[in-house]
């Protein structure tokens, strides 16, 4: 919740999941699942973004398309079974995931 304050973006979302509040940890889709839940969606509906791995096996493991983050200079991660992988984010992707929600 600190990050999402700093960055004055806590209003942007409808539900906050920590994965304290999860048994089961990535890449089990336990989180995501339940996120989907706490916003009334359909994991199909969801877009999650994801820098590791065990994230995006666990989006793709919930049936949620999923955006690899992949910046320069971050620890390599194997993000392949993201629908997509970005090094930045842009004007242009938050536009196609806004309208891909």
């Amino acid at each position: 919740m600190t990050n999402m304050d700093t960055f004055g973006i806590t209003d942007c979302f409808e539900a906050f999941i920590s994965g304290s509040e999860c048994e089961n940890g990535k890449p089990d889709p336990e989180i995501f699942q339940k996120a989907a839940e706490a916003i009334g969606q359909k994991a199909e509906n969801c877009i999650v973004v994801e820098d590791s791995e065990a994230g995006v096996k666990a989006a793709k493991s919930a049936k949620m398309k999923c955006i690899g983050y992949a910046p320069e200079g971050a620890i390599k991660q194997d993000l392949h079974q993201a629908d997509t992988v970005v090094k930045e984010f842009s004007d242009k992707l938050i536009e196609y995931i806004m309208g891909n929600k």
